[in-house]
């Protein structure tokens, strides 16, 4: 859900809704209108709440009643907001990068309840593999909550994004790990070498198509904010984008590579290689919808979450494959 939820802020462009975190505008609930967010003689305003006056962002220092801006603002009442000049108020934006953030948050709730269900079944049953792992969830999971407020600081810093949904990716290995670590006992086989390598190197490819995806994706933000149509965002993108495009059939010999044998095998891991065979199926025809209906905006989530399930995939065939 974390992951659509990004995907879908940045279909809609609304990475900077709230310009400032945790809060918004300084808010726990975020505006709905402009007018809360625009400094109005005779209002009442709390410290740190924030206003746009004169295209800047301003931060109340103390609480205040509006009475003269620039009066207010030379006795030091307000000051600009300095991590960054954006300061734009559209309530979409606003509503859906909120939306983005309280999904991340409550996340952190099952992180917790891992680490204490997990500690006390490892006093329990000496079985302290899931434990750790919880550990580490929990660890990018701070990690990426502060990447996503560096992001914001930034204005949208490019590949700051990329490095954001990395972290979500390993957010979700770790609870791979922590799931294997519980049910690795279930598993009776393993791949030959030769299998294994390939496997390896389809989900080193994914992961590159995956980070290349996204740097196509900032180049397409970057055109729209320029006002470029839709119709027009391939002609405008530069040439290394077609090594993205053409990557996916390197990408999708090497998955071959593994799941072809496994077809044939009874077996979990079997069950993994046609799921992940389903996924590259219909990722690959999102990704020629993209090239032949000038990237509708409605299938970025789709196809961030497909990569996102195929690597996830290779991740878990790889624990699977792992001799013991």
């Amino acid at each position: 859900m974390v992951v659509l939820a990004g995907s879908v802020v940045r279909m809609t462009g609304s990475g900077m809704g709230c310009p400032d975190w945790p809060k918004c505008f300084g808010l726990l609930i975020p505006p709905t209108s402009a007018d809360e967010v625009t400094w109005t003689e005779g209002e009442s305003y709390d410290a740190g709440r924030m206003l746009i006056a004169h295209d800047t962002l301003w931060v109340a220092q103390t609480e205040i009643v509006a009475e003269d801006f620039e009066r207010e603002r030379s006795a030091g009442n307000w000051e600009a907001y300095t991590k960054h000049r954006y300061a734009t108020f559209n309530s979409l934006h606003t509503w859906v990068e909120f939306i983005n953030r309280l999904i991340g948050a409550l996340t952190g709730i099952p992180a917790l309840l891992l680490i204490a269900l997990s500690f006390f079944g490892g006093w329990r049953y000496r079985l302290w593999n899931p434990f750790r792992w919880s550990v580490v969830h929990l660890f990018f999971l701070g990690l990426v909550a502060w990447m996503g407020k560096k992001v914001v600081d930034g204005n949208l810093i490019p590949f700051s994004i990329t490095l954001h949904m990395v972290g979500a990716v390993f957010i979700l290995m770790a609870l791979a790990l922590i799931l294997y670590s519980v049910r690795q006992g279930h598993w009776k086989e393993s791949p030959g070498v030769q299998r294994k390598l390939w496997l390896v190197l389809a989900a080193l490819l994914t992961l590159g198509q995956l980070i290349a995806g996204t740097q196509v994706r900032e180049q397409v933000d970057f055109l729209m904010h320029l006002g470029i149509e839709r119709s027009d965002l391939l002609d405008g993108l530069p040439d290394w984008w077609k090594l993205h495009r053409s990557g996916s059939w390197i990408v999708l010999t090497a998955q071959l590579m593994w799941i072809w044998p496994q077809l044939k095998i009874k077996s979990p891991l079997g069950g993994v290689a046609r799921w992940s065979l389903g996924l590259i199926a219909v990722q690959m025809a999102s990704g020629i919808a993209f090239v032949l209906l000038a990237m509708p905006a409605v299938l970025q989530p789709l196809h961030l979450l497909l990569a996102v399930g195929l690597l996830l995939l290779n991740f878990w065939a790889l624990l699977a494959s792992v001799n013991r």
